[in-house]
């Protein structure tokens, strides 16, 4: 149980996260390769073949042996005879043996027989009838792609705990991978509470309403995470929160709301998680935005997060808080961050961690304007956040360097 009153680090609040969620199973489901973008792998994928399988060319030309064409030049053209052709795809003449004075006909793709050490582009030659003639020695292995040049049978192809990219499709199909082990997309109950939220945009808003825009926000983030959502937006109403609570608990992995866990009369989730038995892990950050962030444990063990309704503050804990215990959950680590120098100066609240709408240039971060917790304009340019620590200068100045994490 935290300490009432007490207001814990950013740092504190992670380690928090992380041990409370280690251990946590989802479940591990087979996929077709086409369905697994976006997903995280739940093994290590090796490869099972070499990649390429077998000797090949590189483009259509004529198969020889080096040893006859070791003093061909333009003035003295060597004359080997064509005695078979090999396609791509096709199983005739794989068998043969390359004799001295003999070439084959070969297209890309297709195998390299036995006796082929080369193979010279077509456009290099001059073909009369079964009669090929050749200018020049080519090299040793030349417009040959050896068995296992790209990969190797064993190569590890997919670490667990990474995100199935569409670039990862080429490689695997390529070594036959038909389904890929994923982990289970984590059940996520989303909580909006509020008696002002309006959430049909389609409706003109009355005096003191405004649209639900966390829940737009919050949801599109989730299911971009690979999560299912379960949306429940209701009154400031702590009986109604709490049945809620418990109609959907049994079926979901976790559970995050907006709204109403800072002190005011209506913010009524810290209390009605008391009386559902929950252990309140944390309340209280030090951080802008955010500080009034809530973690807490339910008697199941589900994890919830109750984030504060501002949407900056909601859409911080998100990314910092959720997607750290997404990425335990997951093994996986997805909100890497760099180093960058900053581009403008900044001036920082001593004592807080900070959160900073950000952009990212080609070699620099700037610090955006307006970064109050209710202004959401600069989402429409921002692609980072820029975190400072609670501690350290307390005046920024252009070539300082900051954390930056890509808005993922």
């Amino acid at each position: 149980m935290c300490k009432v009153g007490y207001m814990i680090s950013f740092s504190e609040a992670v380690d928090i996260i992380n041990n409370n969620s280690m251990g946590v199973e989802l479940g591990v489901e087979k996929v077709a390769l086409e369905d697994s973008v976006g997903r995280i792998c739940a093994v290590d994928v090796y490869s099972k073949i070499n990649i390429q399988p077998f000797d090949n060319s590189a483009m259509d030309g004529f198969g020889v042996g080096l040893e006859d064409l070791k003093l061909a030049s333009k003035g003295n053209p060597i004359v080997l005879k064509k005695v078979a052709e090999v396609s791509a795809g096709q199983k005739n003449n794989l068998d043969m043996l390359l004799k001295s004075g003999e070439c084959i006909h070969i297209m890309t793709g297709a195998p390299v027989v036995s006796g082929v050490e080369a193979v010279v582009p077509i456009e290099l030659v001059d073909i009369k009838g079964s009669q090929v003639f050749f200018c020049d020695t080519p090299e040793n292995g030349a417009n040959i792609r050896r068995a296992g040049e790209d990969i190797k049978q064993g190569d590890l192809l997919l670490q667990k705990g990474s995100v199935l990219k569409v670039t990862d499709i080429l490689p695997l199909a390529s070594a036959g991978v038909a389904k890929v082990d994923v982990f289970k997309k984590p059940k996520v109950l989303l909580i909006t509470t509020g008696d002002e939220l309006v959430t049909d945009l389609n409706k003109n808003l009355d005096l003191g309403e405004i649209y639900n825009s966390n829940f737009y926000y919050m949801n599109a983030w989730l299911i971009g995470k690979g999560c299912e959502v379960i949306h429940v937006n209701m009154p400031d109403s702590k009986e109604t929160f709490k049945g809620k609570l418990l109609e959907h608990l049994p079926s979901v992995d976790m559970i995050v709301s907006s709204g109403a866990v800072s002190a005011g009369v209506h913010d009524f989730v810290k209390g009605s998680l008391l009386d559902l038995k929950a252990e309140i892990l944390y309340h209280k950050v030090k951080m802008r935005p955010g500080k009034p962030n809530l973690l807490a444990k339910l008697p199941n063990g589900v994890l919830y997060f109750g984030l504060p309704g501002n949407p900056v503050a909601s859409s911080v804990g998100l990314q910092f808080f959720v997607q750290t215990a997404l990425d335990a959950l997951q093994c996986s680590l997805t909100n890497a961050h760099r180093q960058m120098p900053l581009l403008n100066s900044f001036t920082k609240k001593k004592g807080f961690s900070l959160f900073l709408k950000a952009i990212v240039h080609e070699n620099a971060v700037e610090i955006m304007e307006g970064q109050a917790s209710f202004q959401t304009k600069p989402f429409l340019n921002m692609n980072a956040w820029v975190a400072l620590p609670e501690t350290g200068d307390d005046a920024l100045k252009p070539g300082d360097m900051v954390k930056v994490y890509p808005i993922l």
